[in-house]
């Protein structure tokens, strides 16, 4: 019979990744070299090469229920539970603008080609 294998006890660290997606919306950038996902009130941007982030956006009020990116990458749309649409600059992780635009929660957004028509889907009584 042979003998058991025992398992490694010398482990090195070679890279930790932080966490940093818990689950909710997500969007991709157009190339791919980045992420953008909510997680609860704030908005993490993330290297797809090496998944640091790259950014935090702070200042939602609430949870995140959906993201979408401008078509060059540069400004960035949430929404969430109180109605709320805020416009971000990725560059400066500023808050350009914000509207309330449905009756009830935000749950759905895509922008245009064009970057000049942003489509929203809110879930109204």
């Amino acid at each position: 019979m042979s003998a058991l294998l025992q398992p490694k006890k010398n482990y090195r660290c070679v890279q930790a990744l932080q966490p940093v997606y818990p689950g909710g919306p997500f969007v991709f950038s157009s190339d791919g070299s980045f992420i953008a996902c909510a997680c609860g009130e704030t908005i993490n941007t993330v290297d797809s090469a090496d998944f640091s982030i790259k950014g935090t956006i702070e200042g939602n009020n609430e949870a995140v229920t959906a993201l979408t990116l401008s078509p060059n990458d540069q400004l960035l749309f949430s929404a969430g539970h109180s109605r709320q649409i805020r416009v971000w600059n990725l560059s400066t992780l500023k808050c350009e603008r914000s509207w309330k635009g449905h009756d009830g929660p935000v749950m759905a957004m895509a922008c245009h080609a064009s970057g000049g028509l942003l489509a929203t889907a809110g879930a109204e009584e």
